[in-house]
């Protein structure tokens, strides 16, 4: 089986709102294979700098369009063709928008292989510890309080039992943020857990008193990164935040967790 073609499909909602929602557009990324076979991926990042990357012509050879290096390729070979996308534009990008352009078409291969092997992905990539996985609602904050409130009241209603709220308005000032958690506590009752994904609004110092202020809600965790990108690049911390909270509140969950 090889590799036929690479697109890279762009989708938008009309109307797109000036805020921090990563589901009002998104980059499908379609592999088709000579055997009849696609496999879809999804980029989740600056869709069209990611469709540039992809269907990019080639430059030269560290700065190349993805889709021409792994068109011709078997889809089998992940391992391969992902250090063969990392080479061929390693002068174009080694983080952010090129990596995930590359991980958008590594989801693709992988798809491909479950559907030609008649098998889950999560069985190809040797899982099976878990039958069943308790699934939370992610969802952003509410524009105040009193409606993240709401939203929590109808996530438990729905019949969820842990929650994760995350970005705007989060990060304007201290009684905002701790009256955002207090209200998403409050809705969801004593019983849920709740989960707080800050989305790189505080610096470290600002991240260890906001730990402190939400531990009194209890069952608090992080979800993703709590201070800025620039912060983890440079190891600029205050003080060493893995080992600064209580283990108590250190209950963390995700991508991207600080425990």
């Amino acid at each position: 089986m090889k590799i036929t073609g690479v697109e890279a499909i762009y989708v938008r909602q009309d109307n797109v709102k000036v805020q921090c929602d990563s589901g009002q557009d998104a980059l499908i990324v379609k592999v088709s294979t000579d055997a009849g076979i696609t496999g879809l991926g999804e980029v989740d990042s600056n869709p069209l700098g990611a469709k540039g990357v992809i269907e990019g012509p080639f430059s030269h050879t560290t700065a190349a369009g993805l889709a021409s290096l792994v068109v011709g390729e078997d889809p089998f070979e992940t391992e391969k063709i992902w250090h063969k996308m990392y080479r061929g534009n390693i002068y174009g990008g080694r983080r952010g928008v090129a990596i995930h352009a590359m991980s958008g078409i590594d989801m693709a291969l992988w798809d491909i292989k479950g559907k030609a092997l008649g098998m889950p992905v999560w069985k190809l990539l040797g899982g099976g510890f878990h039958e069943r996985i308790r699934c939370y609602a992610s969802t952003l904050f509410g524009a105040t309080p009193a409606a993240t409130g709401d939203i929590a009241r109808r996530m438990v209603d729905a019949g969820f039992t842990a929650v994760k709220f995350g970005w705007d308005p989060m990060g304007q000032d201290r009684e905002l943020d701790r009256a955002l958690v207090r209200e998403a506590r409050r809705g969801l009752g004593s019983a849920p857990d709740l989960m707080i994904d800050a989305g790189l609004v505080w610096d470290a110092k600002t991240a260890l008193q906001r730990a402190n202020d939400f531990a009194e809600h209890g069952s608090t965790g992080w979800k993703s990164r709590c201070v800025p990108m620039t912060t983890m690049a440079t190891g600029n911390w205050p003080l060493p935040l893995l080992s600064a909270l209580p283990q108590a509140r250190r209950k963390a969950a995700g991508s991207h967790t600080w425990n």
